[in-house]
C-alpha cells in the first residue's frame, strides 16, 4: 500500500531550508515564500501535496481575490506556490500537480517610477546626517542611486566585498548569480563618512545602531525613505527600488546604450530591460531628445551626395515645396 504523501506544511521547512542553502535566497525572500504558502493553507486548509488540483487552485485564487490583492500580488503568491510545487517535483521526487499548469493573471503594465536629477538631489538633503542612522541612511541612498543595486542586494552587502580603489563591489544577486557594481566618487565619500562613525565590527556595511548591531530590513528603509521625500516636498512616494530605476532612466537619458544599462542592473536578458526601460520618457524629455539628437546633417569630412543650395540655414517651412 502506498505512503500518503505529507502535508503542505509538513514539507514547507524543509522547502525553505533548501531555497536558503542551495540557492542562496536572502531572509527577505524565504519570509516571503513562508507567507505565500500560509496563505494558500488557510485558503484549502492543510492538504497533503498529493492533493493539490485544479479545484483547490480555484479555491485558492478564489480566496486571493475576494481579498482584492492586485494582479502582480496575486501573480507574485501564485508563483511562490509553482516553486513549491518544482520543488516536490524535481527535488523531493513526490508526484504532484503540474508547476506549468498553475496560472497567473495577467498584469497590467506599470509606469516606471523614478526621480529626475532635480528631485534626487531634494530627497538626498532632506536626510538629516547629524545621526547615525540620518548619515547611515543617506550613504545607502546615495549607494542605491550611484550602483543600481536592489535593496536586498544592498542590505547584503559586506564591507570585505567593497574595492574601494576600483569604486566596485562584487555581489551575488538575483537567482543566485554574481555581478559587479560600481560606485561614483560621491557615493564612496558618504560610504566612507558613516562607517568611520562606527564603532562596531560587524562586518555587514549597513546595520542598526548599538553594540548590538543587526543587519536593516527593507520594510523600515521604505518607511524612512518616505519621511524624507515628505521633508523634500515631494509629491512622490520614495522608496529603495525608485532609485535603482531612477539610476536606469537616467543613465538612459544620458545616452548610455540599453545594453549597458542591462548588465549594471544584472538582468539575465535584454528584454526585460527594454521593457521596463524602453519608452519611460515624458512627452516633455522626448521632444528634447528629438531635438539634441535628430539630424540628418553630414559630420564634418562627410560627402555630400548633391550639391549644397545656399539655403541650408533657413527653417523648412521656409523652403519651397
Amino acid at each position: 500500500m502506498p505512503h500518503a504523501s505529507p502535508s503542505v506544511s509538513e514539507v514547507l521547512p524543509d522547502f525553505l531550508e533548501y531555497l536558503r542553502v542551495e540557492e542562496q535566497r536572502t531572509p527577505e525572500t524565504l519570509l516571503r515564500y513562508r507567507q505565500h504558502i500560509q496563505a494558500f493553507i488557510t485558503s484549502v486548509g492543510d492538504c497533503s501535496v498529493g492533493a493539490i488540483n485544479s479545484e483547490k487552485l480555484s479555491v485558492y485564487k478564489r480566496h486571493l481575490l475576494d481579498r482584492g490583492l492586485a494582479a502582480a500580488t496575486m501573480a507574485t503568491m501564485l508563483s511562490g506556490l509553482r516553486s513549491f510545487l518544482r520543488y516536490l517535483r524535481d527535488i523531493s521526487g513526490l508526484t504532484v500537480y503540474d508547476p506549468a499548469k498553475v496560472r497567473r493573471p495577467v498584469i497590467p503594465k506599470r509606469e516606471v517610477e523614478y526621480l529626475s536629477k532635480e528631485e534626487v538631489q531634494r530627497f538626498l538633503d532632506a536626510i538629516p546626517t547629524q545621526t547615525y542612522a540620518g548619515l547611515r541612511d543617506r550613504a545607502l541612498a546615495e549607494v542605491l542611486c550611484a550602483s543600481g543595486m536592489r535593496i536586498a542586494e544592498a542590505l547584503a552587502l559586506d564591507r570585505p566585498q567593497i574595492d574601494w580603489e576600483a569604486h566596485e563591489a562584487r555581489i551575488i544577486g538575483k537567482g543566485n548569480k554574481q555581478r559587479k557594481v560600481y560606485f561614483t566618487d560621491t557615493a564612496l565619500g558618504w560610504l566612507h563618512r558613516y562607517l568611520q562613525s562606527r564603532h562596531d565590527d560587524h562586518a555587514a556595511v549597513f546595520v542598526t545602531q548599538g553594540d548590538a548591531s543587526t543587519l536593516l530590513r527593507a520594510q523600515s528603509t521604505w518607511k524612512r525613505f518616505h519621511r524624507y521625500a515628505q521633508r523634500a516636498g515631494l509629491t512622490k512616494q520614495v522608496y529603495p527600488h525608485m532609485l535603482r530605476h531612477t539610476m536606469a532612466t537616467t543613465l538612459l537619458a544620458n545616452g548610455c546604450p540599453i545594453g549597458h544599462i542591462r548588465t549594471l542592473l544584472g538582468h539575465e536578458h535584454l528584454t526585460t530591460t527594454c521593457r521596463y526601460y524602453l519608452g519611460v520618457m515624458s512627452d516633455a524629455e522626448a521632444k528634447d531628445a528629438h531635438a539634441r539628437y535628430l539630424s540628418y546633417q553630414p559630420e564634418r569630412g562627410e560627402k555630400m551626395d548633391e550639391k549644397k543650395t545656399g539655403r541650408e540655414n533657413e527653417a523648412p517651412w521656409m523652403l519651397d515645396l
